[in-house]
């Protein structure tokens, strides 16, 4: 076994934590396992600074993809105006669907995986909201929590527009709204008409309004 004394700065031994905590402070442990990943990297992709090369392209590429899905931005006060002004206006399915298309196989009743999906989906749109997601007989109950009353309220109905259109359809059987949160109490519908109808009955001043066409329903696949 070769011994060598190695010299590392605060700056390194800072990024080197995580693999000292993996290994309780061992040192040599932490080195075995960089030399190893060096020696994988090496062989599949030739060298580190070609390693570094493709994964700056895939991320420029990953934000190609965001910008041109999502590239739009607007002042927030604007964006609350734009809110304010249009109550009782649901977006079309399709384009409260597309926040979170590429997390489209997740089995809604995963909860975990379900609250990832939703937070992350929204975080690409600088959104100031956090949902957390809880389920008990049954029932599935999201909470949406922001500072401002309209933008919650958007996200609930946007999110509540997504699991209606799930392989599994939910309607809302309840919607509490308070100052800095939005809760909505989901359970299974017989059809994506009946949860999309719930949407409208309780996001809806007039609860006589019926499905719009451009709400044409899209199965989310799961």
């Amino acid at each position: 076994m070769l011994r060598k004394n190695v010299s590392i700065s605060d700056a390194h031994l800072k990024l080197l934590e995580p693999l000292l905590k993996k290994h309780q402070g061992n040192l040599s442990a932490a080195m075995r396992d960089i030399i190893d990943f060096t020696g994988f990297v090496t062989e599949h992709m030739g060298s580190l600074e070609t390693a570094k090369d493709l994964l700056k392209e895939k991320n420029q590429i990953s934000e190609q993809i965001r910008n041109r899905i999502f590239g739009v931005t607007i002042p927030l006060t604007m964006f609350k105006w734009m809110l304010s002004n249009s109550r009782c206006s649901l977006p079309p399915s399709s384009e409260a669907i597309q926040i979170f298309a590429q997390h489209n196989d997740v089995n809604i009743y995963d909860i975990s995986s379900l609250s990832k999906m939703i937070n992350e989906g929204l975080s690409i749109l600088n959104w100031p909201v956090m949902v957390s997601i809880n389920s008990s007989n049954g029932q599935i109950s999201i909470q949406i929590t922001g500072m401002d009353p309209e933008i919650n309220n958007f996200n609930a109905a946007l999110i509540a527009m997504y699991m209606a259109n799930n392989k599994n359809p939910q309607k809302i059987n309840r919607l509490m709204i308070y100052p800095s949160s939005v809760c909505i109490q989901l359970s299974s519908a017989s059809s994506h008409e009946e949860a999309m109808q719930s949407i409208y009955t309780h996001f809806c001043d007039n609860k006589e309004d019926k499905l719009h066409s451009q709400n044409d329903i899209i199965l989310v696949r799961t």
